[in-house]
C-alpha cells in the first residue's frame, strides 16, 4: 500500500493535481476506478504499472537501466554481476556522503543567520 501512495502522490505532483477526469483520460483507467484508487482501494499491478509509466515518462526517465540490469542477469558471470552491484553501492555511498555534507552545510547556514 505505501508504494501505492508514493506512486500516485508522485502522479499527482508531476501533473499538477489533475482532475479525476484528467487521470481516467491520461492512465486509461475507469474515472470510478481511479476514484476508489484515491480513497484507498488496492491498487492492482497492472494499474500500479501504468502509474509508474506515466511518472517515468513525464520525468523523463527509461526503462533502460532495468534493461540493461536485466541483460546482465541473464548474460553476465556472477563475478562481473557482483562488480556491478559494488560500484552501484559506492556511488550511493558517495551520493550520501554529499547529500549528508549539503544538509549540515545548510541547517549551519539556518542557524548562523
Amino acid at each position: 500500500m505505501e508504494l501505492q501512495k508514493t506512486i500516485m502522490g508522485q502522479y499527482m505532483l508531476l501533473n499538477q493535481e489533475p482532475t479525476l477526469k484528467k487521470i481516467a483520460a491520461d492512465t486509461g483507467i475507469q474515472i470510478t476506478r481511479v476514484f476508489r484508487l484515491f480513497n484507498g482501494s488496492t491498487m492492482k499491478l497492472s494499474e500500479y504499472q501504468i502509474f509508474q509509466h506515466r511518472v517515468k515518462e513525464k520525468m523523463g526517465l527509461t526503462d533502460t537501466l532495468e534493461e540493461m540490469a536485466f541483460d546482465c542477469s541473464l548474460k553476465l558471470s556472477p563475478e562481473a554481476i557482483k562488480d556491478i552491484e559494488i560500484y552501484l553501492r559506492r556511488k550511493m555511498e558517495i551520493w550520501k556522503i554529499k547529500h549528508a555534507s549539503t544538509q549540515k552545510n545548510k541547517i549551519a547556514n539556518l542557524l548562523s543567520a
